[in-house]
């Protein structure tokens, strides 16, 4: 009975949440995001950020702002030929904003591959976009 209470409290909780998006809508940007990556597509990814949005990769480093910033900075990580490997391990979707553990295996020909655990802060505005992604990595995540 008594976790039946707490689910019921926590629900009720849950429902007070506000948002201008969907959770289908989060998780379409983050899905996005990643299938990007996947497909080594940089246009796809450029198209689901604000035009303003800012990216902090990891947190504490000077934040990338503004698509054309973006696209320098992903262009960089385009001039080696690597791949990318992102595997979802969870989302989780409050309001705007989503929590999201993954997995990337990275691979540049002619060297062992790598693979960091992410955890990344996602913040989409009223149209979809991303406005903010905050990406959470360490010493201790790569491998």
């Amino acid at each position: 009975m008594g976790n039946s209470m707490i689910q019921t409290m926590m629900k009720q909780l849950l429902g007070t949440i506000r948002a201008d998006v969907s959770p289908e809508q989060v998780k379409a940007a983050v899905n996005g995001y990643l299938d990007s990556w996947r497909d080594n597509d940089a246009e796809a990814r450029g198209a689901l950020f604000a035009d303003d949005a800012v990216f902090e990769d990891p947190v504490g480093t000077p934040p990338i702002v503004g698509k054309a910033a973006l696209f320098a900075f992903w262009q960089r990580t385009a001039a080696v030929p690597t791949r990318f490997e992102p595997t979802l391990e969870r989302i989780v979707v409050c309001g705007n904003e989503a929590l999201v553990e993954f997995t990337l295996r990275i691979s540049i020909e002619g060297t062992p591959s790598c693979t960091i655990r992410i955890l990344e802060n996602f913040r989409i505005d009223k149209q979809g976009k991303i406005a903010h992604l905050r990406a959470f990595w360490d010493e201790h995540s790569v491998a």
